[in-house]
């Protein structure tokens, strides 16, 4: 065991310094009786990157709306919806025991809302600027999770990621409509959506293959 000789208390586990006063422990490390947990890890991780993909999104919509240039009530309206986003899936990837499956159900249901609130308002900054938007969010985190928890992620999750590259697409569907008046985020969402798709054939084909196969069987 290492041992702290400040506070005169043993660990078990892979440590380097005492957890109580910091001090540099003596003796042999000893294998912790408890599993590391993976998932707690991994969850760290996602909040890391979550917070920096909500920042460069931030920075973004920023540097769009003095470049195109919008109006400022659309670009505050965008930014106060992604800090919200970022407050609302942090508390899921803290406190949720099944967070990926929670998440990735979350954009679905953000997407429907965009569509009631567009049949309802007919507004076309819906269709132009929050329904792409949020196809792209979607997608990158996604992108983020597999990085995070690579295959196993495409194992449990095959369906919603497909599902979410069909809807990476569907922007297109309202340029052809013309229900949009600018049409860039439309055509990212689209190209996003084809990157990824590519992405999962080449990298997780085996586990994207095994999981459909196991999703359209009986």
């Amino acid at each position: 065991m290492m041992k702290c000789n400040k506070c005169g208390v043993s660990f078990t586990g892979d440590l380097d310094r005492c957890p109580l006063c910091q001090a540099e422990l003596t003796g042999e490390a000893d294998p912790s009786p408890f599993p590391r947990n993976g998932v707690r890890k991994s969850g760290a991780i996602a909040l890391r990157v979550l917070a920096f993909a909500t920042g460069v999104c931030l920075l973004v919509m920023l540097f769009l709306g003095q470049l195109i240039p919008l109006p400022w009530d659309i670009v505050l309206t965008v930014c106060v919806a992604l800090a919200v986003n970022y407050l609302f899936v942090r508390n899921i990837l803290t406190h949720s025991p099944d967070f990926l499956r929670v998440v990735v159900r979350y954009f679905l249901v953000l997407l429907g809302i965009a569509a009631v609130w567009f049949v309802v308002s007919q507004n076309l900054i819906i269709t132009t600027f929050v329904i792409p938007s949020i196809c792209l969010v979607a997608l990158v985190f996604d992108t983020v999770l597999i990085a995070v928890f690579k295959g196993t992620f495409v194992s449990g999750y095959a369906k919603y990621l497909l599902f979410d590259v069909l809807l990476g697409l569907t922007p297109l569907v309202l340029v052809a409509l013309n229900l949009t008046t600018w049409n860039v985020l439309a055509y990212a969402s689209a190209l996003t959506a084809s990157v990824f798709l590519l992405a999962l054939l080449v990298f997780t084909r085996k586990q994207l293959l095994a999981e459909m196969r196991k999703l359209f069987s009986a």
